[in-house]
């Protein structure tokens, strides 16, 4: 399989599907673009770099003539640094994909902590809100329990109530039936 470059360009139009869980596209597009643009310094570095050593190598010693059959070499100044070695490009490429292979591993690592971690304190609220629940249950229904037996004694109070009026009403009328001369 043959593998092309990556270019500055496909990392600027580079468009990766939307998930629910997924990372976030505006992170994820502003690191691709601080990527590009690193990547593109670095092509132009090497590419001056490149040229520079390749006008070194060009430059090949000057004979001067001299009257008396000596010559004299003339070349760069001592002072003068050596050029940096070319990066070979394959390999420059290679090391690049690494790092962007071991950048979305801690990426995809650090997001499914991120979701472990957030599932865990989800766990818990929910964890929380059953007891909480179960506590506002029980006390309803010990409230409810409550108002039933109360009722039950109201119920049981209001019968004794209507069967003891009865019976002084029943009281009552016996004592008029039994003293009529009242009315006479």
């Amino acid at each position: 399989m043959i593998r092309v470059a990556i270019t500055i360009k496909d990392i600027h139009e580079k468009e990766f599907t939307k998930q629910v869980r997924g990372y976030s596209i505006d992170e994820v597009d502003d690191f691709l673009d601080e990527l590009a643009d690193q990547m593109e310094a670095m092509i132009k570095e090497n590419r001056e770099t490149a040229a520079e050593l390749e006008a070194a190598k060009s430059a090949t010693p000057v004979v001067v003539a001299q009257p008396a059959p000596v010559s004299v070499e003339v070349s760069q100044p001592a002072q003068q640094s050596a050029p940096a070695p070319l990066m070979d490009e394959p390999q420059y490429f290679k090391n690049l994909e690494t790092t962007l292979r071991e950048t979305l591993i801690n990426a995809q690592r650090l997001a499914d902590e991120t979701v472990a971690e957030a599932r865990k304190k989800a766990n818990a609220i929910l964890a929380n809100a059953e007891e909480q629940a179960a506590a506002i249950t029980a006390s309803a229904k010990a409230e409810a329990e409550s108002a039933r037996a109360e009722s039950e004694e109201l119920k049981t109070a209001a019968v004794d109530y209507r069967s003891r009026f009865l019976r002084l009403l029943e009281e009552q009328a016996h004592l008029l039936k039994a003293d009529e001369t009242l009315f006479e």
